[in-house]
């Protein structure tokens, strides 16, 4: 009895060290990945492979890698490489249970299989995407979701998939079941308000994005999507509402401001719209049209001179900007300096010479220094060039009859 007692620990420790070997090389691996030799990785994960050809997570991790890295003909044979691994699994599990006498419980012992195989035939699908195989990415996902209906990133591959084919009603289908088996989902009702959106389905987008904040209030990114709807729809007071309540949970976007801030524009709101200009260039401090764009709402509030440091910053990102060199000459033109005006609208004429406001700015400011000669001429210029004649100053005008 000893002898055999013996026996089996020797066994069991032989098969203990068997294991910890393998988990070893896997530890290994992942730690050279995560310091960033991914050849070093590959290489460690390929090892690992070789002397245990039923590991899942090395074939796993090697398809990942390889579809990161682009390498998508690689990646494919290893999503492969990884069905097989299960599917053996599968048949050598049932096998033992057989032997056992036992029956195959599929919602508990095969759950874990099932699960890894959904995630390969999503990976693959992920690949033929980039590939540009759309209906082979449709196949793996559709193999993935049957695998795992429940899976939402899933369902949503599959809608997107079936979207750039232009089946459009197929897409609606799928992500219409997706919420009937679970009404709390709020990706799948995101997607779906943005489908219906793109359809001109303008209600059933609200409905769906209206149900996400009802699901949940702190989720940002649908006040973003109903504030783009509103000012779609012309309606800029419930877009700045919404943008409103966007920036009650993240003052961090600059994209937000910059859309509140135009609408405030239009609604005649200058120094509400000036903040969030301030805003912007505070978060994205190299946003070119965002200081020309607060130059022009200064330039409204006859704020010049700010005016002017606008789009002078505007201009350090963004130096061929014609029109900010003309805006720029025109403020000064507003603050009597005329020579200087006359510098910075030639600057700008000299990038875009056939520039109307340009040229009618250019009559003014010559008007201004009372060279009459000069001022017709320019005021010719721009009127040749498509300027309004019933938006020139009567005065220049009458002068140049």
């Amino acid at each position: 009895m000893k002898k055999l007692l013996l026996v089996f620990l020797f066994i069991a420790g032989n098969l203990t060290g068997f294991a910890q070997d393998k988990v070893d090389l896997l530890i290994r691996s992942e730690k050279i990945l995560a310091a960033g030799d991914t050849t070093r990785a590959l290489a460690a994960f390929n090892e690992t492979l070789r002397i245990y050809p039923e590991s899942f997570a090395a074939a796993l991790r090697l398809s990942e890698i390889y579809y990161q890295i682009k390498d998508y003909d690689m990646a494919i044979q290893y999503c492969n490489v990884g069905l097989d691994i299960t599917d053996d699994l599968i048949e050598s599990t049932e096998r033992s249970l057989n032997i056992l006498g036992m029956e195959p419980d599929s919602s508990n012992r095969f759950r874990k299989f099932t699960t890894d195989q959904a995630y390969m035939h999503h990976l693959k699908g992920k690949i033929r995407l980039q590939q540009s195989r759309l209906l082979d990415a449709e196949e793996e996902y559709k193999k993935a979701l049957k695998l795992h209906p429940t899976n939402q990133s899933i369902v949503l591959s599959l809608a997107e998939v079936l979207s750039e084919q232009g089946r459009l009603n197929e897409t609606k289908l799928v992500l219409n079941k997706a919420i009937k088996r679970d009404t709390s989902n709020i990706q799948v009702r995101m997607t779906l308000g943005s489908l219906y959106k793109s359809l001109g389905n303008t209600d059933s987008a609200k409905y769906h994005w209206n149900k996400i904040v009802k699901i949940n209030p702190n989720y940002k990114w649908v006040y973003l999507q109903l504030g783009n709807l509103h000012t779609d729809l012309l309606q800029p007071k419930k877009a700045i509402t919404q943008y409103d309540r966007f920036i009650e949970l993240d003052t961090t976007s600059a994209e937000v401001y910059y859309r509140r801030a135009v609408l405030k524009i239009e609604q005649t709101e200058y120094s509400s719209a000036l903040n969030d200009w301030g805003k912007v260039v505070e978060l994205d401090s190299q946003n070119a049209d965002a200081y020309r764009n607060k130059g022009l709402t200064n330039f409204q509030l006859e704020n010049y001179e700010k005016a002017i440091l606008d789009f002078e910053n505007a201009l350090l990102y963004q130096p061929k900007q014609n029109y900010t060199h003309v805006n720029i000459g025109y403020c000064y033109y507003l603050l009597n300096k005329p020579k200087t005006a006359l510098e910075y609208i030639n600057k700008g004429l000299e990038i875009k010479p056939d520039y109307p406001l340009g040229h009618y700015f250019k009559a003014l400011t010559y008007y201004q220094l009372r060279k009459r000669k000069k001022a017709c001429h320019s005021l010719s210029k721009a009127l040749e060039l498509g300027f309004n004649e019933h938006e020139v100053v009567k005065g220049l005008l009458e002068k140049c009859l």
